[in-house]
Protein backbone atom coordinates (compact mmCIF):
# COMPACT_ATOMS: atom_id res chain seq x y z
CA UNK A 1 0.00 0.00 0.00
CA UNK A 2 2.75 2.55 0.83
CA UNK A 3 4.65 2.02 -2.13
CA UNK A 4 1.39 2.32 -4.10
CA UNK A 5 1.06 5.77 -2.59
CA UNK A 6 4.43 6.72 -3.23
CA UNK A 7 4.22 5.86 -6.83
CA UNK A 8 0.75 8.16 -7.09
CA UNK A 9 1.93 10.81 -5.52
CA UNK A 10 4.88 11.09 -7.42
CA UNK A 11 3.11 10.90 -10.55
CA UNK A 12 0.81 13.82 -9.17
CA UNK A 13 -2.11 12.53 -7.85
CA UNK A 14 -3.81 12.75 -4.28
CA UNK A 15 -4.94 8.87 -3.07
CA UNK A 16 -6.74 8.41 0.30
CA UNK A 17 -5.43 5.72 2.52
CA UNK A 18 -7.77 4.29 5.16
CA UNK A 19 -5.79 2.61 8.28
CA UNK A 20 -7.61 0.34 10.96
CA UNK A 21 -7.19 1.93 14.28
CA UNK A 22 -9.07 0.02 16.45
CA UNK A 23 -10.29 -3.63 17.36
CA UNK A 24 -9.94 -6.35 14.66
CA UNK A 25 -9.30 -3.47 11.95
CA UNK A 26 -6.06 -2.36 13.63
CA UNK A 27 -3.24 -2.68 10.62
CA UNK A 28 -5.51 -3.17 7.98
CA UNK A 29 -5.04 -0.36 4.70
CA UNK A 30 -6.36 0.39 1.90
CA UNK A 31 -5.78 3.40 -0.93
CA UNK A 32 -8.23 5.00 -2.87
CA UNK A 33 -6.68 6.23 -6.13
CA UNK A 34 -8.86 7.58 -8.34
CA UNK A 35 -11.69 4.80 -8.47
CA UNK A 36 -9.65 1.55 -7.98
CA UNK A 37 -9.58 0.38 -4.36
CA UNK A 38 -6.32 -1.21 -3.15
CA UNK A 39 -6.00 -3.61 -0.38
CA UNK A 40 -8.99 -4.38 2.12
CA UNK A 41 -12.51 -2.41 0.65
CA UNK A 42 -14.04 -2.89 4.09
CA UNK A 43 -12.20 -0.42 5.86
CA UNK A 44 -13.23 1.87 3.04
CA UNK A 45 -14.97 5.25 4.95
CA UNK A 46 -15.17 7.79 2.17
CA UNK A 47 -14.98 11.46 3.72
CA UNK A 48 -17.64 13.72 3.20
CA UNK A 49 -17.68 16.84 0.71
CA UNK A 50 -15.46 18.91 2.44
CA UNK A 51 -14.69 17.36 5.26
CA UNK A 52 -11.71 18.44 7.03
CA UNK A 53 -9.32 15.52 7.39
CA UNK A 54 -7.41 13.07 8.34
CA UNK A 55 -10.13 12.24 10.70
CA UNK A 56 -10.93 8.81 12.42
CA UNK A 57 -14.20 7.55 11.79
CA UNK A 58 -16.01 3.76 12.86
CA UNK A 59 -11.91 2.74 13.76
CA UNK A 60 -10.65 3.91 10.80
CA UNK A 61 -7.67 6.68 10.12
CA UNK A 62 -9.24 8.49 6.95
CA UNK A 63 -6.18 10.89 5.17
CA UNK A 64 -5.68 12.24 1.46
CA UNK A 65 -1.74 12.06 1.02
CA UNK A 66 0.24 14.15 -0.87
CA UNK A 67 3.48 15.79 -1.12
CA UNK A 68 4.83 18.71 1.10
CA UNK A 69 3.72 22.18 0.16
CA UNK A 70 5.63 23.72 -3.09
CA UNK A 71 6.26 26.63 -3.80
CA UNK A 72 6.16 27.74 -7.23
CA UNK A 73 7.63 31.53 -7.66
CA UNK A 74 6.96 33.19 -11.12
CA UNK A 75 9.82 35.49 -11.27
CA UNK A 76 13.09 36.05 -9.79
CA UNK A 77 13.53 39.75 -8.31
CA UNK A 78 14.12 40.77 -5.17
CA UNK A 79 10.92 40.07 -3.34
CA UNK A 80 11.23 36.35 -4.60
CA UNK A 81 14.86 35.87 -3.08
CA UNK A 82 13.97 36.11 0.20
CA UNK A 83 10.61 34.66 -0.39
CA UNK A 84 12.39 31.71 -1.25
CA UNK A 85 14.72 31.78 1.52
CA UNK A 86 11.56 32.11 4.38
CA UNK A 87 9.71 29.50 2.61
CA UNK A 88 12.72 26.95 2.20
CA UNK A 89 12.72 27.69 6.52
CA UNK A 90 8.80 26.98 7.09
CA UNK A 91 9.35 22.98 5.11
CA UNK A 92 8.28 24.57 1.05
CA UNK A 93 9.82 22.97 -1.66
CA UNK A 94 11.09 26.04 -3.75
CA UNK A 95 10.91 26.08 -7.52
CA UNK A 96 11.78 29.58 -9.35
CA UNK A 97 10.94 30.43 -12.28
CA UNK A 98 12.92 32.91 -14.77
CA UNK A 99 14.06 33.06 -17.91
CA UNK A 100 16.58 35.29 -16.98
CA UNK A 101 19.85 33.73 -15.57
CA UNK A 102 21.00 36.93 -14.46
CA UNK A 103 18.41 36.98 -12.02
CA UNK A 104 17.01 32.84 -11.59
CA UNK A 105 20.70 31.44 -10.55
CA UNK A 106 22.31 29.90 -7.80
CA UNK A 107 24.10 32.85 -6.55
CA UNK A 108 21.35 34.66 -6.10
CA UNK A 109 18.97 31.15 -4.97
CA UNK A 110 21.21 29.47 -3.35
CA UNK A 111 18.32 27.08 -1.18
CA UNK A 112 15.60 26.75 -3.86
CA UNK A 113 14.92 23.56 -4.82
CA UNK A 114 14.76 23.93 -8.56
CA UNK A 115 15.59 26.89 -10.82
CA UNK A 116 14.06 27.16 -14.46
CA UNK A 117 15.22 29.37 -17.13
CA UNK A 118 12.68 29.15 -19.49
CA UNK A 119 9.52 31.45 -20.72
CA UNK A 120 7.17 31.32 -18.04
CA UNK A 121 4.43 29.57 -19.81
CA UNK A 122 6.31 26.64 -20.97
CA UNK A 123 8.06 26.07 -17.75
CA UNK A 124 4.43 26.30 -15.72
CA UNK A 125 2.96 23.75 -18.49
CA UNK A 126 5.66 21.27 -16.99
CA UNK A 127 4.62 21.72 -13.60
CA UNK A 128 2.37 18.91 -12.25
CA UNK A 129 2.20 19.17 -8.26
CA UNK A 130 -1.20 18.60 -6.61
CA UNK A 131 0.18 20.65 -3.73
CA UNK A 132 1.22 23.62 -5.33
CA UNK A 133 1.53 27.29 -4.21
CA UNK A 134 2.10 29.78 -7.18
CA UNK A 135 3.43 33.15 -6.29
CA UNK A 136 2.98 35.85 -9.73
CA UNK A 137 6.12 38.05 -8.85
CA UNK A 138 7.16 39.12 -12.39
CA UNK A 139 8.39 42.38 -13.91
CA UNK A 140 5.24 43.57 -15.65
CA UNK A 141 1.39 43.11 -16.75
CA UNK A 142 2.47 40.72 -19.75
CA UNK A 143 4.05 38.14 -17.63
CA UNK A 144 1.53 38.25 -14.88
CA UNK A 145 -1.56 37.42 -17.24
CA UNK A 146 0.80 34.92 -19.34
CA UNK A 147 1.15 33.32 -15.77
CA UNK A 148 -2.25 33.86 -14.16
CA UNK A 149 -3.79 32.29 -17.34
CA UNK A 150 -1.92 28.58 -17.14
CA UNK A 151 -2.11 28.31 -13.53
CA UNK A 152 -5.64 28.91 -13.28
CA UNK A 153 -6.06 25.58 -15.64
CA UNK A 154 -4.23 23.82 -13.32
CA UNK A 155 -4.98 22.48 -9.48
CA UNK A 156 -3.40 24.35 -6.73
CA UNK A 157 -3.85 24.94 -3.00
CA UNK A 158 -2.69 29.07 -3.27
CA UNK A 159 -2.06 31.00 -6.10
CA UNK A 160 -1.22 34.90 -5.01
CA UNK A 161 -0.25 37.73 -7.27
CA UNK A 162 1.44 40.26 -6.52
CA UNK A 163 0.86 44.25 -7.35
CA UNK A 164 -1.23 47.13 -7.19
CA UNK A 165 -5.19 47.21 -7.24
CA UNK A 166 -4.95 48.98 -10.13
CA UNK A 167 -2.39 46.67 -11.79
CA UNK A 168 -4.92 43.70 -10.63
CA UNK A 169 -7.92 45.21 -12.23
CA UNK A 170 -6.15 45.18 -15.24
CA UNK A 171 -4.77 41.46 -15.49
CA UNK A 172 -8.58 40.41 -14.39
CA UNK A 173 -10.67 42.43 -16.81
CA UNK A 174 -8.37 41.11 -19.25
CA UNK A 175 -9.35 37.49 -18.46
CA UNK A 176 -12.27 38.14 -17.62
CA UNK A 177 -12.86 39.54 -21.43
CA UNK A 178 -11.29 36.23 -22.43
CA UNK A 179 -13.76 33.80 -20.63
CA UNK A 180 -12.46 33.37 -17.66
CA UNK A 181 -15.10 33.09 -14.63
CA UNK A 182 -15.04 35.80 -12.06
CA UNK A 183 -15.48 32.80 -9.29
CA UNK A 184 -12.01 31.46 -10.67
CA UNK A 185 -10.59 34.66 -10.43
CA UNK A 186 -11.47 34.82 -6.79
CA UNK A 187 -9.29 32.15 -5.71
CA UNK A 188 -6.42 34.13 -5.96
CA UNK A 189 -4.97 36.38 -3.18
CA UNK A 190 -4.29 39.44 -4.90
CA UNK A 191 -2.88 42.16 -3.52
CA UNK A 192 -0.36 39.12 -2.09
CA UNK A 193 0.08 38.50 1.32
CA UNK A 194 -0.84 39.26 5.05
CA UNK A 195 -2.22 42.69 5.57
CA UNK A 196 1.00 43.67 7.68
CA UNK A 197 1.66 47.22 6.34
CA UNK A 198 4.53 45.65 4.40
CA UNK A 199 7.17 48.05 2.70
CA UNK A 200 10.17 46.06 1.94
CA UNK A 201 11.30 43.24 0.19
CA UNK A 202 11.96 41.11 3.24
CA UNK A 203 8.92 42.51 4.86
CA UNK A 204 6.57 41.53 1.64
CA UNK A 205 8.12 38.21 1.52
CA UNK A 206 7.00 37.37 5.31
CA UNK A 207 3.74 38.70 4.00
CA UNK A 208 3.31 36.37 1.22
CA UNK A 209 4.78 32.96 3.13
CA UNK A 210 2.66 33.90 6.12
CA UNK A 211 -0.82 33.72 4.32
CA UNK A 212 0.81 30.89 2.41
CA UNK A 213 1.27 29.32 6.07
CA UNK A 214 -2.20 30.54 6.74
CA UNK A 215 -3.61 28.49 3.57
CA UNK A 216 -1.60 25.63 4.53
CA UNK A 217 -3.04 25.06 8.03
CA UNK A 218 -6.74 25.86 7.60
CA UNK A 219 -7.42 24.02 4.16
CA UNK A 220 -7.91 20.33 3.95
CA UNK A 221 -4.21 20.02 2.30
CA UNK A 222 -3.61 16.40 3.48
CA UNK A 223 -1.13 14.22 5.28
CA UNK A 224 2.33 15.18 4.05
CA UNK A 225 4.91 12.71 2.85
CA UNK A 226 7.89 14.45 2.41
CA UNK A 227 11.33 13.43 0.32
CA UNK A 228 12.72 11.06 2.69
CA UNK A 229 9.69 8.87 3.62
CA UNK A 230 8.79 8.38 0.33
CA UNK A 231 12.61 7.18 -0.61
CA UNK A 232 12.76 5.06 2.03
CA UNK A 233 9.52 3.42 1.45
CA UNK A 234 10.84 2.72 -2.31
CA UNK A 235 13.94 1.58 -1.22
CA UNK A 236 14.06 -0.35 1.98
CA UNK A 237 15.25 -3.96 1.47
CA UNK A 238 14.49 -5.40 4.79
CA UNK A 239 11.01 -5.08 7.35
CA UNK A 240 10.63 -1.90 8.99
CA UNK A 241 8.49 -0.35 10.78
CA UNK A 242 5.79 2.48 10.50
CA UNK A 243 4.96 4.70 13.14
CA UNK A 244 1.71 7.27 12.74
CA UNK A 245 0.19 9.95 14.74
CA UNK A 246 -3.22 9.63 14.45
CA UNK A 247 -3.95 12.37 16.96
CA UNK A 248 -2.66 14.97 19.64
CA UNK A 249 -3.96 17.21 22.11
CA UNK A 250 -1.67 19.82 23.88
CA UNK A 251 1.31 21.25 22.77
CA UNK A 252 2.49 18.43 20.24
CA UNK A 253 4.28 19.60 17.55
CA UNK A 254 3.11 17.47 14.60
CA UNK A 255 -0.35 17.27 13.71
CA UNK A 256 -2.09 13.84 13.06
CA UNK A 257 -1.11 11.75 10.15
CA UNK A 258 2.72 12.92 10.39
CA UNK A 259 4.36 9.66 9.71
CA UNK A 260 8.12 8.14 10.11
CA UNK A 261 9.84 4.90 9.74
CA UNK A 262 11.79 2.86 12.22
CA UNK A 263 14.32 0.17 10.72
CA UNK A 264 15.61 -2.86 12.79
CA UNK A 265 18.92 -0.58 13.64
CA UNK A 266 17.07 1.94 14.90
CA UNK A 267 17.48 4.55 12.20
CA UNK A 268 14.44 7.14 12.51
CA UNK A 269 13.61 8.58 8.99
CA UNK A 270 10.98 11.86 9.19
CA UNK A 271 9.37 12.41 12.06
CA UNK A 272 6.52 12.63 14.46
CA UNK A 273 7.75 15.58 16.41
CA UNK A 274 10.94 14.73 17.98
CA UNK A 275 11.82 14.60 21.80
CA UNK A 276 10.29 12.25 24.60
CA UNK A 277 7.50 10.83 22.10
CA UNK A 278 9.31 9.95 19.42
CA UNK A 279 11.98 8.20 20.99
CA UNK A 280 9.76 6.24 22.92
CA UNK A 281 7.81 5.42 19.65
CA UNK A 282 11.49 4.35 18.28
CA UNK A 283 12.30 1.78 20.87
CA UNK A 284 8.76 0.04 20.98
CA UNK A 285 9.41 -0.21 16.99
CA UNK A 286 12.83 -2.02 17.44
CA UNK A 287 10.99 -3.95 20.05
CA UNK A 288 8.39 -4.79 17.89
CA UNK A 289 10.60 -5.70 14.76
CA UNK A 290 12.51 -8.07 16.94
CA UNK A 291 10.19 -9.66 18.41
CA UNK A 292 6.92 -8.73 17.37
CA UNK A 293 3.42 -7.90 17.44
CA UNK A 294 2.54 -6.75 13.64
CA UNK A 295 0.85 -4.01 15.44
CA UNK A 296 0.39 -1.92 18.43
CA UNK A 297 -1.64 1.41 19.17
CA UNK A 298 -0.69 3.38 22.45
CA UNK A 299 -1.13 7.22 24.24
CA UNK A 300 2.08 8.64 25.10
CA UNK A 301 1.44 11.61 27.70
CA UNK A 302 4.51 14.19 27.81
CA UNK A 303 4.31 15.29 31.85
CA UNK A 304 6.09 18.15 32.74
CA UNK A 305 9.25 16.09 33.66
CA UNK A 306 9.39 14.44 30.32
CA UNK A 307 8.35 17.89 28.08
CA UNK A 308 12.04 19.28 30.10
CA UNK A 309 13.91 16.23 29.16
CA UNK A 310 12.60 17.09 25.50
CA UNK A 311 13.38 20.74 25.44
CA UNK A 312 9.23 21.47 25.13
CA UNK A 313 7.25 24.58 27.30
CA UNK A 314 4.59 21.92 28.30
CA UNK A 315 3.57 18.74 27.55
CA UNK A 316 1.39 16.92 25.57
CA UNK A 317 -0.68 13.82 24.62
CA UNK A 318 -0.10 11.98 20.93
CA UNK A 319 -1.71 8.63 19.98
CA UNK A 320 0.73 6.50 18.23
CA UNK A 321 -0.20 3.69 16.10
CA UNK A 322 3.01 1.42 15.31
CA UNK A 323 2.86 -1.14 11.90
CA UNK A 324 5.36 -3.79 10.61
CA UNK A 325 5.54 -3.13 6.77
CA UNK A 326 7.30 -5.21 4.27
CA UNK A 327 10.36 -4.35 2.53
CA UNK A 328 9.67 -2.97 -1.26
CA UNK A 329 10.57 -5.19 -3.69
CA UNK A 330 11.19 -1.97 -6.14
Amino acid sequence: MYKHIVDAIRSGRSPYLFTGIEGDKAGKTAVLDGSTVYGDTSIVKLPQTGESLPVVKGGILVERITTPPHLILCGAGHVSVFTARIAKMVGFKVTVIDERSDFANRDRFPDADEIVNQPFDRALLNIREPNAYYVIVTRGHRDDNLCLRTILNKPYTYCGMIGSRSKIKVVFDNLIADGYRREQLETVHSPIGLSIGANTPEEIAVCIVGEMIQVKNSANCGSEWDTALCGAIKQIREPYAMVTLIEKHGSAPRSAGARMIVKSDGTIISSVGGGYGEYEASVRAVDMLQNGPDVMRYTCKMNNREAANAGMVCGGTIDILIQIAEASNA
